[in-house]
C-alpha cells in the first residue's frame, strides 16, 4: 500500500496563528502524542489505517501512514444513488468498523470521534478507521481524567455526540463510541442524520430525548439494533461486543466472516505491550535520525509545493541514482555542483556561476523502502529550468 503523509503543526508560528495561545498550542502537541500512541497501538487490525513511521522537526510532525485510495465513507455516500447504502453493503461496512472499534477498546484506546469523515475506503472498498487525535486510554500513566477510569474531557462532533457528553457529566468512553457508531449505522442505511436541526441547541435536545425516526425502507431488524446503540440511558446502551449477536448480523450468511473479523481482534494485553515496545525502540530511531539531519527546517512542503522550498516521499528509489541526476542535471546547465554523501542522507550543493542562484537538495533514507527528498533554494533572482523540473518532481520518478 503507497504511503500517506499527515503534518502537523506542533507549536504554530506566532504570525500563522497570532491569537493561538500557549495552552492551545500545548493542547495541540497532545492530540499528536495521542493519535501517535493510538495507532501504535491499535496497528495490525485489516480495517485501523495503518502507522508505518513518525517524522519529526522542531515546528512539525508528519504521521506516514497508509493510503486509502477510496477516499472518505462520506464522498462515498454523496456519490451513491439515494444517498444510502443498501443493508447488505451497510452490514459489511458496519462490521469492519465494530471489529475496528473492538479491536481499539480491548486495548484500552477509545476513539472519540467516531463519524464517516474518519472512516476511509482502500481500493477493495474495505473501511479503514483513522484520526485518532482524540484518543482516550485507560492505562494509569494516560487515564481518562480520573482514577474512576470515566473521561471528563467533552469532545467529538456536535452530530455524534453521545447524550452524556452533552450533559457534561462523566462518561464511559466505550459507551459513548458506541453511540457515535449507532448514528453512522444510521447515516450509511438513511443517508441523513437521526438528529439533525438547523439550531445547535434544538439538535442537542433531540440527542439528549434520543428522538429520531428510521426511514420505511429500514428492516425491523435494523431499527432494533440501531435503537439499542441509540439508547440514552449509558447503562442499557447495547455493548460493543454484543453487537455482532445482535439478530441484524445473523442475515445473509454473513455471521461467519464477522467472527473471523472479531477473532482478529483478540490480542492479548501481554503481547500488545511487548509489541509496543519494539515498535517504540524503531520508531525513536527513524524520527530521531531524520531530526538530526532535517535541522530544524519547516518540512510543510510535503503537501504542497512552496516556491522556494519542495518536498516529496518517493517509494521503492535509490538515493545514489537520485542525487546522479540531480548532479546530472545541474551540470548540463553550466551550474557548479559539490556533492556530499553519508550513511543517513546524502546532498547536491548547486549554485549559478552569476551567484543569482544558489540551491541544495537532501536526500534521506527512510523505512519501508522510501526515500525523502527535499530541494530549498536560498537565492533565486535567476531561475534555472533545474529548478521547475526540481519543483514537479519530474527528476525523483523519470529513470
Amino acid at each position: 500500500m503507497s504511503p500517506y503523509v499527515k503534518a502537523i503543526r506542533k507549536q504554530p508560528q506566532p504570525h500563522h496563528h497570532p491569537c493561538r495561545s500557549p495552552e492551545a498550542a500545548a493542547a495541540a502537541q497532545r492530540c499528536v502524542e495521542r493519535e501517535v500512541a493510538a495507532l501504535r497501538r491499535v496497528h495490525g487490525h485489516p480495517h485501523v489505517v495503518g502507522l508505518l513511521d513518525v517524522l519529526a522537526t522542531r515546528s512539525t510532525v508528519y504521521l506516514v501512514l497508509e493510503l486509502a485510495r477510496g477516499g472518505s465513507v462520506l464522498s462515498a455516500l454523496d456519490g451513491r444513488g439515494g444517498g444510502h447504502y443498501d443493508e447488505p453493503a451497510a452490514r459489511r461496512l458496519f462490521a469492519q468498523l465494530a471489529s475496528a472499534v473492538a479491536h481499539a477498546h480491548s486495548l484500552g484506546v477509545f476513539h472519540r470521534d467516531v463519524k464517516p469523515e474518519n472512516l476511509l475506503l482502500d481500493e477493495r472498498g474495505d473501511l479503514r478507521f483513522t484520526d485518532f487525535g482524540l484518543s482516550a486510554f485507560t492505562d494509569a500513566d494516560q487515564h481518562l481524567g480520573a482514577t474512576d477510569g470515566l473521561a471528563a474531557t467533552h469532545c467529538g462532533s456536535p452530530a455524534y455526540v453521545a447524550p452524556e457528553i452533552l450533559l457534561k457529566r462523566r462518561y464511559d468512553a466505550g459507551k459513548a463510541d458506541v453511540w457515535s457508531c449507532g448514528v453512522v449505522l444510521f447515516v450509511l442505511t438513511a443517508g441523513y442524520l437521526p438528529f439533525n436541526d438547523g439550531n445547535l441547541m434544538a439538535m442537542y435536545r433531540k440527542i439528549c430525548a434520543a428522538k429520531f425516526r428510521c426511514p420505511k425502507w429500514c428492516s425491523p431488524e435494523l431499527r432494533s439494533l440501531i435503537g439499542r446503540m441509540l439508547d440514552p440511558e449509558p447503562d442499557t446502551r447495547i455493548k460493543i461486543g454484543e453487537i455482532f449477536d445482535h439478530p441484524w448480523f445473523q442475515q445473509d450468511g454473513s455471521l461467519s466472516s464477522f467472527g473471523m473479523i472479531q477473532a482478529a481482534s483478540s490480542h492479548s494485553k501481554p503481547e500488545v505491550k511487548k509489541w509496543e515496545a519494539e515498535l517504540e525502540q524503531a520508531m525513536e530511531l527513524n524520527a530521531f535520525d531524520i531530526i538530526g539531519f532535517a535541522s530544524g527546517c519547516d518540512l510543510s512542503g510535503l503537501i504542497g509545493p512552496l516556491p522556494d522550498r519542495v518536498r516529496f516521499v518517493v517509494p521503492g528509489a535509490d538515493s545514489r541514482s537520485v542525487l546522479d541526476r540531480v548532479e546530472k542535471l545541474g551540470r548540463e546547465e553550466w551550474l557548479v555542483v559539490r556533492r556530499k554523501e553519508e550513511e543517513w542522507c546524502g546532498g547536491v550543493h548547486v549554485e549559478a556561476t552569476s551567484g543569482k542562484f544558489t540551491a541544495y537538495v537532501r536526500v534521506s533514507l527512510l523505512p519501508k523502502k522510501m526515500l525523502m527528498i527535499e530541494a530549498e533554494r536560498y537565492i533565486g533572482s535567476e531561475i534555472p529550468k533545474f529548478w521547475h523540473q526540481l519543483q514537479i518532481g519530474n527528476l525523483f520518478v523519470r529513470k
